[in-house]
């Protein structure tokens, strides 16, 4: 990965930071921690922004952070203004970082930040023009002299020195002094090889961690802050260790300081400074060993600092497309592991069974570390959620605690990206349709603020997550009038509440009195249903009028790997997975036909049944005796009738193409042993 894509990456992950950062902050608008945070991760981003030509981020991630200065100064409040424009900023800063033309928007925003700090500027001035806060502010006045020695690497690790320098001199007024320039500076720019000293003395009114700030990206050994509050500290421990001046140079930074900080102090004499007793030298010529210790630009001391660094690594970045790829060839592995036991059928060399039984054990294991690196927690979807919810019930009106539960609950990085839109669809419904308005909610003898809870967690081989609410719940009655008024079921006719939710599902289908902004309840829910089913997944509703309502997704926990049953009809063979499996049997094919119900007795309930031959329209004599397999997938059951199990097949699934699609009945297809296709037969669609 190259230093772009690298930086890129990490913008990535800062800006998450900082939405995070958000949310925290809106419940404590005085949250120190929080608010240095904010301030930090824009100066990050602003730190190296500009080393990689993104000026326009650069631009803005410096005003926004002059505002998060003033928070910290205590010049302003952090209020839901701030936590608004910083959101906003966020999207802007994303969008631009991807490459996209966002520059009028973030030159918009800049506009309404400087506004802001003008008019707040004023505000300041009027109020307290003349009075002790300005004599605070003129006091405030810092001097300090900042030693840089980098070392020889720093280009290599993709730093601007000349940025920092900038970024530096930005601060306030400043003056340079090159020590050891025995190769001239711009020539040690050019050949990108630094061996001089840099100090530079600084008089700002930003405090030793802003300054300290600017070196975010260079290493604790190449650069030293040092506060300077008279002409005494140009003697002090941490300065003679690290620079030897004289009477002259100590003149000149005198005349310079005097230059940049009129009110600096000049409580000793350059003579009393100067003037120093034997002992006093060789403190000082130790300390200066130290210094150069510290400063020392060998390989060695790098190369032990990298060494501290590898051993605290315990992540390491890798491109998605690398995962992809390692998956896939272990799933070619899984599909060669079954055609290698097909060949092999009816060996009885015990040594080339003990060899395949220890070959396949190695697949496995290789193909479970290859799935558990896909696998992503579900807290990467938290702050998209927050910021969801928090501008929803904003527009709506409604006050909202937003519980979360079992977010490290991890899934295959390609169905979180998939469960994306579904998710924020019903948190949207949940908001709009589901919470009611402060005002209703009291009538009801309920708390002002609605609940909506995310809570996920594992049973089996599945992933559950529920998003949950305390609101109005479905209404029945008027999901049944409005099915009537579409011609979707006869007045008067029954349907049970499972019939009337899955209507509710239906294309168009809305129980909604307006069109809402946000969502109507049953709008898009086609579009939800049929996504979660994408993925393999299945949706259930359970709800009380007036009390809340339960929606429940089912996910697998990988999309690649299936366990199915083989089962073949005629010359074709065809795979159930078997977590839908709950029971088989043989029986007569003259006894299942005898009826024309088409009925099988399980358990001691009648149940439909659907022969495999028939749907298809296969018209050669079927075999003597059949197999029943009874399917119950969410708690929906229906027989299918095939001629017989094959056997149990560990399988990977391939989504289907353009053309096979429309036909239902299927949810994929896979590869068998000898290399021939089977399809995934998606048994509930036989039924309907």
């Amino acid at each position: 990965m190259d230093f772009l894509q690298e930086y890129i990456e990490e913008v990535k992950g800062i800006l998450k930071d900082l939405e995070n950062s958000m949310m925290t902050l809106e419940k404590d608008f005085d949250d120190p921690e929080e608010i240095n945070n904010a301030y930090r991760f824009l100066h990050t981003i602003k730190g190296s922004a500009g080393m990689f030509e993104f000026h326009d981020v650069e631009k803005l991630a410096h005003e926004l952070e002059n505002i998060y200065s003033d928070i910290r100064d205590g010049d302003r409040q952090a209020d839901n203004f701030v936590i608004d424009l910083t959101l906003h900023a966020v999207d802007i800063l994303s969008d631009m970082i991807d490459g996209k033309d966002a520059k009028a928007e973030a030159e918009k925003l800049i506009s309404d930040i400087n506004e802001l700090r003008a008019v707040e500027g004023e505000a300041r001035a009027s109020g307290g023009g003349g009075s002790e806060g300005g004599a605070e502010e003129e006091d405030g006045l810092k001097t300090f002299a900042v030693i840089i020695k980098p070392e020889n690497n720093i280009f290599k690790r993709g730093i601007n020195f000349e940025s920092i320098l900038e970024e530096l001199f930005e601060l306030g007024k400043t003056d340079m002094i090159i020590h050891n320039e025995s190769i001239p500076y711009e020539k040690q720019l050019a050949e990108k090889n630094l061996v001089s000293t840099f100090e530079v003395l600084l008089a700002t009114e930003n405090s030793e961690e802003d300054v300290s700030d600017v070196f975010l990206f260079m290493q604790e050994n190449e650069y030293k802050v040092i506060p300077l509050r008279s002409v005494a500290d140009f003697s002090n421990a941490d300065y003679a260790a690290l620079i030897t001046i004289d009477e002259e140079g100590l003149e000149r930074r005198i005349t310079q300081i005097k230059e940049l900080n009129p009110d600096f102090s000049m409580e000793a004499t350059v003579e009393e400074i100067v003037e120093e007793t034997a002992e006093e030298k060789e403190a000082k010529a130790n300390m200066r060993a130290a210094g150069a210790a510290q400063f020392a630009d060998d390989e060695d001391t790098s190369e032990k600092m990298m060494q501290r660094k590898s051993k605290k690594a315990s992540t390491v970045s890798v491109a998605t497309t690398k995962l992809d790829q390692m998956v896939n060839i272990v799933s070619e592995l899984v599909i060669f592991r079954s055609e290698f036991q097909h060949l092999l059928d009816g060996n009885e060399r015990p040594e080339i069974s003990e060899a395949l039984e220890k070959m396949e054990r190695l697949i496995l294991r290789l193909r479970d570390s290859a799935f558990n690196v896909r696998l992503v927690p579900l807290n990467v979807l938290t702050v998209k959620l927050q910021r969801l919810i928090r501008s929803v019930s904003q527009e709506l009106g409604k006050e909202v605690d937003f519980i979360t539960e079992g977010m490290d609950t991890e899934l295959d990085r390609s169905m979180i990206s998939a469960l994306e839109a579904p998710l924020l669809h019903l948190i949207r419904n949940a908001l709009d349709h589901g919470i009611e308005s402060p005002e209703l909610r009291e009538k009801r003898n309920k708390p002002r603020k609605g609940l909506l809870k995310f809570y996920s967690y594992n049973s089996g081989d599945h992933v559950f997550i529920q998003i949950q609410d305390d609101g109005n719940g479905l209404n029945f009655e008027k999901i049944r009038k409005k099915a009537v008024e579409k011609g979707m079921i006869a007045e008067g006719q029954p349907a049970s509440e499972k019939d009337l939710i899955n209507l509710m599902m239906s294309p168009g289908f809305s129980t909604a009195d307006h069109v809402s902004k946000v969502s109507g309840r049953g709008v898009g829910m086609d579009v939800v249903k049929k996504d979660i089913a994408a993925i393999r997944g299945d949706l259930e509703v359970s709800t009380e009028e007036e009390l809340g309502s339960i929606f429940t997704i089912r996910l697998p926990l990988t999309l690649t790997i299936l366990d199915t049953l083989v089962v073949n009809v005629n010359d074709s063979k065809y795979l159930i997975p078997i977590s839908e499996v709950e029971f088989a049997y043989t029986m007569d094919h003259a006894e299942l036909f005898k009826k024309k119900s088409r009925q099988v007795n399980y358990n001691g309930q009648l149940m439909p049944f659907v022969s495999l031959r028939e749907y298809f329209e296969i018209e050669e004599e079927p075999p003597v005796q059949e197999t029943v397999i009874i399917i119950n997938k969410n708690d929906t059951r229906i027989a299918i009738v095939v001629d017989i199990i094959a056997g149990k097949l560990q399988t990977v699934y391939k989504p289907l193409n353009e053309l096979l699609r429309p036909a239902d009945c299927f949810s994929g297809a896979s590869i068998l042993g000898d290399g021939s296709m089977a399809l995934i037969l998606n048994a509930l669609k036989l039924k309907s």
